[in-house]
C-alpha cells in the first residue's frame, strides 16, 4: 500500500513537471523580439539613451528614450539612415535618410521619448547586412540650416570587423531560429525544452504503468 501511494506521489509530481514544462515552452514562444541600443553623443553634445526596437503585430515599434537634451521644449527630428555607420556621419559622410521617426521634444529635466510604428517591417530585415543602418538623433532645428547636425547616434547593424566603442547592443530576447551558428564543433545543444519535455514524459509513463501493473498483480 505504502509503495502504491508512494509511486502515486511520484507520478503527480511528474506530471505537474510535464504542465511547468509545457508553459515555460508556449511563453517562450510567444515572447516577441526585442533589440535595445545605445546612443552615444555626437559633436560632444552630450546627449544619450536607448533606442528600443520590438517586434509587434504588423511591424515595429521604435522607442527613443533621450536624456542631456540641452533645451526644454526643442524638437528633434530623429531617423533611420542606410549605408554608413556612426563613425562615418559624424565625419560629415553623407548617408541619406531612409525611415524618419517621431520626433522627440524635450522635457525640463533634459529627457524626451517617443514611438514610431513602422508597418510591414521586421527586426530580422532591419538587422539584416544588406546596408549598413544608423538611427541619427539631430540637434534643434535653425534657419537656414536644412538638416541639423547630429547630436547622438546609434549604430544598429555593424558589419563585421568595425570599431563599437560608440554602440552598445544588448539582445534582451531573440527566438531560437535567429541565434547564430557555431563556429565550430557542431551544432549547439541546448537542454530546453525540447529534450527535457520528451523525457519527463516518457519517466511519468513509465511510472504510471508502473504503478498501473503493480496494482493489478
Amino acid at each position: 500500500m505504502r509503495a502504491e501511494k508512494w509511486l502515486g506521489g511520484v507520478a503527480l509530481a511528474t506530471m505537474l513537471l510535464v504542465v511547468i514544462a509545457l508553459g515555460n515552452n508556449v511563453a517562450a514562444q510567444q515572447t516577441d523580439g526585442t533589440e535595445e541600443l545605445q546612443f552615444a553623443e555626437q559633436n560632444n553634445s552630450g546627449v544619450s539613451g536607448t533606442a528600443t526596437l520590438r517586434d509587434v503585430d504588423g511591424g515595429v515599434e521604435v522607442t527613443l528614450d533621450m536624456q542631456g537634451l540641452p533645451e526644454a521644449g526643442v524638437e528633434h527630428i530623429n531617423h533611420f539612415h542606410g549605408g554608413g555607420s556612426c563613425k562615418d556621419y559624424e565625419e560629415r559622410e553623407d548617408i541619406p535618410v531612409t525611415i524618419p521617426l517621431t520626433t522627440v521634444v524635450a522635457n525640463q529635466d533634459g529627457t524626451g521619448s517617443a514611438t514610431t510604428t513602422l508597418p510591414d517591417l521586421t527586426l530580422e530585415q532591419l538587422f539584416d547586412q544588406s546596408q549598413e543602418r544608423i538611427i541619427v538623433f539631430h540637434a534643434k532645428q535653425e534657419e537656414g540650416v536644412v538638416v541639423p547636425p547630429p547630436i547622438a547616434c546609434a549604430d544598429v547593424n555593424p558589419t563585421a570587423g568595425e570599431a563599437t566603442t560608440k554602440m552598445e547592443r544588448t539582445v534582451v530576447t531573440k527566438e531560437s531560429t535567429e541565434e547564430p551558428l557555431p563556429k565550430s564543433g557542431g551544432p549547439v545543444v541546448s537542454w530546453a525544452p525540447s529534450v527535457l519535455l520528451p523525457a519527463v514524459l516518457v519517466l511519468g509513463s513509465g511510472v504510471l504503468a508502473f504503478a498501473v501493473l503493480r496494482r493489478r498483480y
